[in-house]
């Protein structure tokens, strides 16, 4: 039986160049797999067929994130205690911290989503906005490495 949910325009070569063009200047990075990118911007929604979405993508950046942040804070704060920087760190990679960088980014303009989900709401949705923003951190360790994401980290975070 075929699938019958509205699914979302695919992704082109030229969809994800015009992503990458939009974002690598607030990113600090110019991508050099722009379908990396443009996949981060892919909800779980919108997949059918070959194409993948943003949660494995997620799963990474929000470790990179983790190792960001931590390491961040203790060159920032370097006289406090583990039990000190453990509620800094915590604020800072909680899904506010996410969700406000990428709506400061409007990263919900360039969420690909299927018909459902764009008509509820999802390019304003928190947890969409914040996973996106997970996955973009992974895409850029990914194209360029952990300095490429530390550098969009710290100056976001």
């Amino acid at each position: 039986m075929p699938d019958k949910r509205k699914s979302a325009p695919p992704l082109t070569p030229k969809s994800a160049l015009a992503i990458a063009e939009a974002l690598e200047a607030d990113l600090f990075h110019r991508f050099s797999d722009c379908q990396l990118l443009a996949r981060a911007f892919v909800h779980p929604s919108a997949v059918s067929g070959a194409v993948q979405s943003n949660q494995r993508l997620e799963f990474l950046g929000d470790r990179v994130l983790g190792l960001a942040v931590a390491e961040m804070l203790y060159a920032r704060y370097p006289g406090e205690s583990e039990g000190a920087l453990a509620p800094r760190f915590t604020a800072l990679v909680r899904r506010e911290a996410l969700e406000r960088i990428a709506r400061q980014l409007h990263f919900g303009d360039h969420l690909i989503l299927a018909k459902g989900e764009r008509d509820s709401g999802g390019r304003e949705n928190s947890a969409n906005l914040a996973d996106a923003c997970e996955a973009v951190i992974a895409a850029l360790f990914l194209d360029g490495g952990y300095a490429a994401a530390a550098k969009f980290i710290n100056h976001y975070w």
